[in-house]
């Protein structure tokens, strides 16, 4: 649908793509320097207004002789930063400067996905019928602009999240649905940020250069983080390249990969290289972790 009106929103669907142990990726373009939002907790309304859109999903779905989708608490948190994420922008769209796609956005929610997708919308009627309209709005879609549609009856997933943000800046009610073919580990304790290190930036021919270095999330200590990469104060992306670190496995408790092991292209010249992790959860977004000179 086109990004206009009350029922502003999207569909995309995903399927799962390997990363291998080292990551490599070239920059070809720079984006303002942009964390995360603190994913504060939703209001009494926005989550009765979330419990509300998934019910009539579902009865959306039976009425399709498909079976109810569950409610994954870590979809959930995926769907709120980027509800906050729009807002703060005042933009509908699935990825905003300076922030992952939404299927890296599921995965950053611990949800080791094989099938994804996403819908989004806003509309100016804060309330919960404003958000069951932009469902209704998005279940009426007729072929070919049925995209959200075609995620509310998938079959290929089993999960959603739903979180909607009523937003008095902007005077709009942002939703966001996220969808996967699993459910994803259950809330933990999100409080603490990443700890970490940057150990290396290495030279390499091309004018390439080598991250080394390891994070771990004290509240899922099992899980590989993805790590947000700056040169300059420019942003580079993010990336889960997880490594074995046996000193941090045993220092720190961490997973089997705590590790990161990356190869970034950068424009010739002497450059700041920052890394930060990025936090499991809602939690308050990323952690530094070092910044390094390196001249490639």
């Amino acid at each position: 649908m086109s990004a206009r009106a009350t029922t502003a929103g999207h569909h995309t669907p995903a399927r799962r793509a390997a990363l291998g142990a080292v990551a490599a990726f070239t920059v070809l373009a720079s984006a303002a320097f942009g964390l995360m939002p603190s994913a504060k907790a939703a209001t009494p309304a926005e989550a009765g207004a979330a419990q509300a859109v998934l019910a009539l999903l579902n009865s959306e779905r039976a009425a399709n002789h498909l079976p109810a989708l569950g409610w994954s608490p870590a979809l959930v948190s995926s769907a709120r930063r980027h509800n906050l994420t729009m807002a703060a922008a005042n933009v509908l769209s699935h990825q905003l400067p300076g922030e992952p796609v939404f299927s890296v956005r599921i995965s950053q929610a611990g949800v080791s996905w094989h099938a994804a997708a996403e819908n989004i919308g806003w509309t100016t009627d804060r309330t919960s019928h404003g958000a069951d309209s932009l469902e209704i709005s998005m279940y009426n879609e007729r072929p070919p602009s049925d995209g959200h549609r075609l995620n509310i009856l998938s079959t290929a997933v089993h999960y959603v999240g739903i979180d909607t943000y009523i937003d008095s800046r902007t005077g709009k009610l942002w939703l966001t649905e996220d969808f996967a073919d699993v459910a994803g580990p259950l809330p933990v304790n999100t409080a603490h940020l990443p700890i970490g290190s940057l150990d290396s930036a290495t030279a390499l021919p091309g004018h390439k250069v080598r991250l080394t270095g390891w994070a771990m999330d004290p509240d899922a200590k099992t899980v590989s983080l993805y790590i947000g990469i700056f040169y300059d104060g420019h942003f580079a992306g993010y990336l889960r390249a997880p490594v074995a670190r046996p000193d941090v496995t045993r220092a720190k408790g961490a997973g089997p990969h705590p590790g990161y092991l990356i190869t970034l292209t950068l424009p010739a010249g002497r450059h700041a290289i920052t890394t930060y992790a990025v936090n499991v959860g809602t939690g308050s977004g990323m952690a530094r972790l070092g910044s390094l000179l390196v001249t490639v």
